[in-house]
């Protein structure tokens, strides 16, 4: 990648333009044409750096319910358990993780009734009682932008891996959401821009095509949603190892409850931590605030945790690396309306 393809990807993350003509708007920005813009990003979503481009939507915003998911799973069940998770929509991420709670993976549903009725599904197919629900009580932070140094072609800065910078931290200390009146017009919008933008200079005509709207009302109403915050961001999301950023590790911490909101808003504010969440805590798991950290390699990671232990004062912590990642995938919202 050369300056300008590092200038686009930093551009794209969470701002990629809602207009007829975005990639003129994004060279423009970078200082090169539309076509080169055009081509550079159609490369690098081809090499696979760029994961997908479309929305990212909050979940609660649009009335669902999601959470973090635990589970003391026996080595031998757990490609059972894999090819079952692989099979549930609503899992969007599966990972293994060197802890004896070793199995995590996110939930999202219809209602908080429906995750506990997946969940006992789950306990009941491999025999295993020990997987838990970890709502987030709090957010802190949610930052899925890498930020790529332009000053330096062969270094990359660590800040805000595999989430968001300032413009996507609407969401934060927001611990009670409520979900946003859609119209079916909405819902129908949602349901594409979901997806990945066509491969096309001008995408959101040929998405007007699709719907048979006037372009110009699909942009409007696209806007309304980002403003709305029911679209969190709307961009690019990046494969992380292919852009250079290899390490990442789950903080966890045991924080006094009375001071979690304190600790949390320090541990928000560096730069390496991509999400920072405040959940339950289980009999033997007393961590409450989880942080998800990035870096070029483990040692990294190890070394922003004793800065974020110095920092709050927190020395009660454990870092959790992945071993396997089993499924990662982007929610699909509104799809089970289609068949009703």
């Amino acid at each position: 990648m050369d300056s300008i393809d590092r200038a686009l990807l930093n551009a794209i993350q969470d701002r990629f333009p809602i207009a007829v003509h975005p990639y003129q708007i994004l060279g423009q920005t970078v200082g090169t044409t539309e076509d080169d813009a055009f081509r550079r990003i159609q490369r690098l979503r081809q090499e696979g750096i760029i994961r997908r481009l479309g929305g990212v939507f909050d979940s609660r915003r649009l009335g669902y319910y999601s959470t973090l998911c635990a589970g003391k799973v026996p080595e031998e069940k757990i490609s059972i358990l894999a090819k079952l998770l692989e099979g549930i929509p609503g899992v969007t991420h599966n990972y293994i993780r060197n802890h004896e709670y070793n199995v995590w993976f996110t939930l999202i549903a219809r209602s908080q009734t429906v995750v506990e009725s997946i969940l006992q599904h789950i306990r009941e197919v491999i025999g295993v009682a020990d997987v838990f629900s970890l709502p987030a009580t709090r957010l802190f932070k949610i930052n899925v932008n890498f930020d790529f140094d332009l000053s330096d072609e062969e270094s990359l800065s660590e800040e805000g891996i595999d989430t968001l910078g300032e413009g996507n931290l609407r969401g934060a200390q927001k611990e009670n959401v409520s979900s946003y009146d859609l119209t079916n017009e909405d819902i129908a919008l949602i349901r594409v821009l979901q997806g990945n933008l066509p491969d096309s200079p001008t995408p959101f005509t040929i998405l007007a095509e699709n719907l048979q709207w006037p372009v110009e009302k699909v942009i409007s109403c696209a806007n309304h949603l980002l403003n709305a915050e029911v679209t969190r961001r709307f961009g690019a999301v990046l494969r992380h190892q292919k852009a250079g950023f290899v390490a990442n590790a789950m903080g966890v911490w045991q924080v006094d409850p009375e001071r979690a909101a304190e600790v949390g808003e320090i541990m928000a504010r560096f730069k390496e931590v991509s999400h920072c969440y405040q959940r339950p805590t289980l009999p033997d798991w007393p961590y409450n605030l989880f942080t998800m950290i990035h870096g070029r390699t483990a040692e990294d990671c190890g070394e922003v945790m004793e800065k974020i232990s110095l920092a709050t004062g927190i020395t009660t912590y454990s870092m959790l690396f992945s071993t396997a990642e089993l499924k990662k995938s982007s929610m699909q919202y509104f799809l089970e309306d289609e068949t009703n």
